[in-house]
């Protein structure tokens, strides 16, 4: 049975975009409870939040709030509740365009067509990939970034704001990509 009822797995910054997206789009009491697992709020918006329970909420999705990808692979891998998949209505994908279960597109961005993008994965706000690009499982991406044509970022890959990515490019797994010019104190 599918739900148009989700919970969020986390209780941090990422969750809560989450929560304003689905609830803009689907409607207040879309998100009907958050799971974690660390310390963190009880409640979250008025929401309850409370650790993981495979008997909670048995038909309601699951989205994973979680913006490591390493953290999020964990975390994935015990859950048993169905995934949900979540486009933000600004965001454009093309009709080709394969998405796996668990991936978020936030708002802004745009997936051109014949990219492939697999399970878990996060379109932040505002990302651009380009055609017949491939993001496997676990990547994610930070506001601004550009993925060129062809390129494969690899599992768990982490990109940071503004990023970009030639086309043809191939990374490797769990690795970090660095902002370029940005200064840190």
């Amino acid at each position: 049975m599918k739900s148009n009822k989700f919970v969020i797995y986390g209780a941090g910054g990422h969750a809560r975009v989450l929560l304003e997206g689905l609830e803009r789009y689907l409607g207040s009491g879309a998100v009907i409870g958050f799971f974690n697992d660390g310390d963190g709020p009880s409640t979250l918006a008025g929401i309850p939040v409370g650790p993981y329970q495979t008997e909670l909420h048995p038909y309601a999705r699951v989205l994973l709030g979680i913006g490591l990808p390493h953290l999020r692979k964990q975390v994935a891998a015990k859950v048993s509740h169905s995934f949900g998949t979540f486009i933000h209505p600004t965001a454009t994908v093309a009709a080709d365009v394969t998405i796996g279960e668990g991936t978020v597109v936030l708002a802004g961005a745009v997936i051109q067509t014949g990219a492939k993008i697999g399970n878990h994965v996060i379109i932040n706000a505002n990302v651009t990939i380009d055609h017949d690009a491939m993001l496997e499982d676990y990547v994610t991406t930070y506001p601004g970034v550009y993925v060129g044509a062809h390129a494969v970022i690899g599992e768990g890959c982490l990109l940071n704001p503004n990023v970009v990515m030639m086309r043809n490019i191939r990374t490797d797994e769990f690795v970090e990509i660095p902002a370029q010019g940005i200064l840190w104190k």
